[in-house]
C-alpha cells in the first residue's frame, strides 16, 4: 500500500473519532448543521488532496466545492479558517501562454481566498452599509504598507514581476484582512470565525502530536503523489531524538504559531461551553500541540498569551503571580520526574538542546544591523547579497532571516517596519479600549476582547523568531482583521445603547 495512503487512512480514523467526539460541545458554538457542512467539506477535500495525484485536479475539485457550498455560509470567515489547514500550500503556476513564464502561482491559501474571500469582498464593497475603508486606525496604517510594498515590487526592474507581486500582495493581505474586519457584524460572526479556528487547530494539534509519537510525517508522501518536491517544505528535523512535526503547515515553529493563536481564541470560546471536561480537554489538546511542535518560540508565545489574557482582566496582579508560581512548579516538577530533564533541555536559555538556533537568530541582527544603516529609508531588495549577511548561509545553502521584523526592515527599510509595527500596536490600542468599554455590555465580550488581545501581542513575540513564511502571514492578517471587527462591534452596540432614551 503506497504511504500517502496509509496516512489517509491514518488521518481519516483520527478526524472522524476527533468529529464525533467534539460534535456535541461545537454544537453549543454554531448550529450543528454548520458543523456538519464544515466536517464533509474538510473530509471531501482531504479525500480530494490524498486521491487526485495532481496539484491541478486537486485545486479544481476543491475549488469546485467551495464555488458549490459558499452560498449557504452566512459567516464566511468561519468556514475560511476551518479549511484553512486542510492541505500544504503546494504551489501551481497559471501558464504565460508563451508570452511570459507564467502568469501567477495559486496555492491552497489562495484558492480559498478566491473562491470564498473575493466574491463577499466585492459584495460588501457594493453594500452602503459596509465601513468605509479607513474607519478604523488600523486601515490607515495596512494601506500604507501595502503601498509602500505594491511601490517597491517594481524595485527590481521586471514590470511582469511586479504586477503579479502585487497581485499577491493585495490578494494575501488586504483580502482576509477586508473581508474578515467588514464581513463580522456582531458576536455571532466572531464566534463562527473563531469556532472555525479552533476546530480546525485541534485536528492540527492531534496530527502534531501523532507525528512528533510516531516518528512519521503524515502529509509528505502525499506531496510526492501530486508530482511535486516531497521535501518542499523540509526533510525529517529532529530535536533530542523526537520528530518536528509539520501537519499541513510545512514547518514545525509555523504549527507552534498556529496553535497558540488557536488557544488564545479558545480562552474566549470556553466561556460557552457548559461542560467543565469539555473546557479541560479543549485546552489539553491544544496545548499537548504546542509542546508536540517543539518550537521553544511558541512556548514562550503560549505563556505570554496567558500572562497577557490575565494582565488585562480582573485581578490581573494576583492572577500573573499565580501563573509564575505554576510555572515554577512545574520547572521542579519537570526536575524531579523520569524524562523530565529532556524536556527542559529543550527550553530556551537555560536548555541546552539546539542552542545553535539561538546563537545563529542572535548573529542574525549582529550581522543585518549594518545593512539595515545603509539602506536605511527603504530597503533593499537584494539583500541577502550584503557581505555581512553572506556569513550566515547555512549548510542548505541558504540564509535564513528567522526574525520578521528584520526581514522587513531590510526589505523596505525603517518606513516599511514602522508601518508594520503600526498595524500591529494600532491594533493592540484599539482592542484594549474596547475590551473595557464591552465591560458595561456584557462580561463575556470582554473576555473575548482580551483573548484577541492576547493573541495578537503572542503573534507580535512569535515572529520575533521567525520570519513569516507559510501560515504565518496567512493567520495574522486575517486576525488583525478580526480585531478591527471586534471593535467595530463595541462601536455599534454602544451607538444602538445612546440611541435609546431617544426612542424612548
Amino acid at each position: 500500500m503506497a504511504e500517502h495512503v496509509r496516512a489517509l487512512i491514518v488521518l481519516m480514523a483520527l478526524s472522524l473519532v476527533f468529529f464525533q467526539v467534539v460534535r456535541g460541545a461545537v454544537s453549543q458554538l454554531i448550529p450543528e448543521a454548520t458543523f456538519r457542512r464544515w466536517r464533509n467539506l474538510w473530509v471531501a477535500a482531504t479525500l480530494a488532496l490524498f486521491l487526485s495525484n495532481s496539484v491541478w485536479v486537486c485545486i479544481l475539485v476543491t475549488g469546485a466545492l467551495l464555488l458549490l457550498y459558499r452560498r449557504r455560509e452566512e459567516h464566511v470567515m468561519g468556514l475560511y479558517f476551518f479549511l484553512l489547514f486542510v492541505s500544504p500550500p503546494v504551489p501551481a503556476e497559471i501558464p504565460g501562454l508563451g508570452i511570459i513564464d507564467h502568469l501567477w502561482v495559486l496555492d491552497h491559501y489562495r484558492l480559498l481566498g478566491v473562491t470564498l474571500l473575493l466574491p463577499v469582498a466585492f459584495a460588501l464593497f457594493q453594500r452602503a452599509s459596509t465601513p468605509r475603508v479607513g474607519s478604523s486606525p488600523v486601515d490607515w496604517w495596512v494601506l500604507g504598507y501595502l503601498a509602500l510594498m505594491s511601490l517597491l515590487a517594481f524595485r527590481p526592474g521586471n514590470v511582469t514581476s511586479g504586477l503579479r507581486t502585487v497581485l499577491s500582495l493585495w490578494i494575501d493581505i488586504f483580502l482576509p484582512y477586508y473581508v474578515a474586519s467588514r464581513s463580522i457584524r456582531n458576536e455571532e460572526g466572531l464566534r463562527h470565525a473563531m469556532t472555525g479556528f479552533v476546530v480546525a487547530s485541534m485536528i492540527l494539534s492531534l496530527v502534531a502530536i501523532f507525528e512528533m509519537l510516531r516518528g512519521w510525517k503524515l502529509y509528505s508522501a502525499v506531496l510526492g503523489a501530486l508530482g511535486v518536491n516531497e521535501w518542499m517544505f523540509g526533510g525529517y528535523l529532529m530535536r533530542s531524538g523526537f520528530l518536528r512535526p509539520n501537519a499541513t503547515v510545512g514547518n514545525s515553529i509555523v504549527l507552534g504559531y498556529v496553535l497558540v493563536v488557536a488557544l488564545g481564541f479558545f480562552l474566549y470560546l470556553k466561556e460557552l461551553l457548559s461542560s467543565p471536561l469539555h473546557r479541560f480537554l479543549g485546552l489539553a489538546l491544544l496545548a499537548g500541540g504546542i509542546v508536540a511542535s517543539l518550537s521553544r518560540g511558541p512556548w514562550v508565545g503560549s505563556l505570554l498569551l496567558v500572562a497577557s489574557f490575565i494582565a488585562i482582566g480582573p485581578k490581573a496582579v494576583k492572577r500573573v503571580g499565580g501563573l509564575g508560581l505554576g510555572v515554577v512548579a512545574a520547572f521542579l516538577l519537570m526536575s524531579l520526574i523520569p524524562g523530565g530533564q529532556l524536556f527542559i533541555d529543550m527550553l530556551p536559555v537555560i536548555g541546552t538542546a539546539d542552542q545553535g538556533n539561538v546563537e545563529y537568530r542572535a548573529n542574525l541582527i549582529t550581522s543585518a544591523l549594518p545593512v539595515i544603516e545603509r539602506h536605511l529609508m527603504l530597503g533593499s531588495f537584494d539583500f541577502l547579497s550584503a557581505p555581512e549577511l553572506q556569513v550566515m548561509m547555512q549548510g542548505e545553502k541558504i540564509i535564513d532571516v528567522v526574525n520578521s521584523y528584520i526581514g522587513v526592515a531590510l526589505y523596505s527599510g525603517m518606513i516599511g517596519l514602522v508601518l508594520f509595527l503600526g498595524i500591529f500596536l494600532s491594533t493592540l490600542l484599539q482592542i484594549r479600549k474596547h475590551a473595557r468599554v464591552a465591560r458595561q455590555l456584557e462580561p463575556r465580550v470582554s473576555v473575548m476582547g482580551r483573548s484577541l488581545f492576547a493573541a495578537v501581542s503572542a503573534t507580535m513575540f512569535i515572529i520575533y523568531t521567525v520570519s513569516s513564511i507559510i501560515a504565518i502571514p496567512v493567520v495574522y492578517w486575517p486576525l488583525l482583521g478580526i480585531c478591527v471587527a471586534y471593535t467595530g462591534t463595541i462601536r455599534d452596540q454602544m451607538r444602538k445603547l445612546a440611541e435609546l432614551p431617544h426612542k424612548a
